[in-house]
């Protein structure tokens, strides 16, 4: 398999696959391992594709920052914030973090209401909304 058969063959899958190229040939790496060594970070062992070469080694993955802050945070997860994250929105998204607990029970108590097109006092009796005047 050549360089542009494996490239074609990497654009025709439907999963995101980190690469890297073999730091001695150049020629693309695959992944052939995988290991978690914190919940922030991967360890991953590459085997260049190039079998003249024979270079197999290790790189990690790791999350260094938060772009967009999660709605479920774990409590153990520390990252620092991007500076693009804006700081406004982020002051909102912290002073409504209290009322999670109130929007999920409202949520949970609608969940399997009937719903409808022409919005609430309308029932769900079959009758169609009144057409708008003209």
């Amino acid at each position: 398999m050549n360089k542009d058969t494996a490239e074609q063959a990497d654009a025709n899958n439907r999963y995101l696959r980190i690469t890297i190229d073999c730091p001695h040939c150049g020629t693309r790496c695959t992944a052939v391992d995988s290991r978690a060594m914190s919940q922030t970070m991967r360890e991953i062992t590459y085997r260049c594709r190039n079998f003249r070469c024979g270079f197999v080694g290790v790189s990690t993955l790791e999350f260094v920052r938060t772009l967009v802050l999660s709605s479920i945070p774990a409590a153990d997860i520390r990252l620092p914030l991007s500076k693009h994250i804006r700081r406004g929105q982020l002051a909102l998204q912290l002073a409504d973090e209290g009322n999670v607990a109130a929007d999920e029970a409202e949520f949970l108590a609608h969940l399997h209401e009937p719903t409808n097109d022409w919005g609430p006092g309308q029932g769900s009796g079959g009758a169609m909304p009144a057409a708008p005047p003209g």
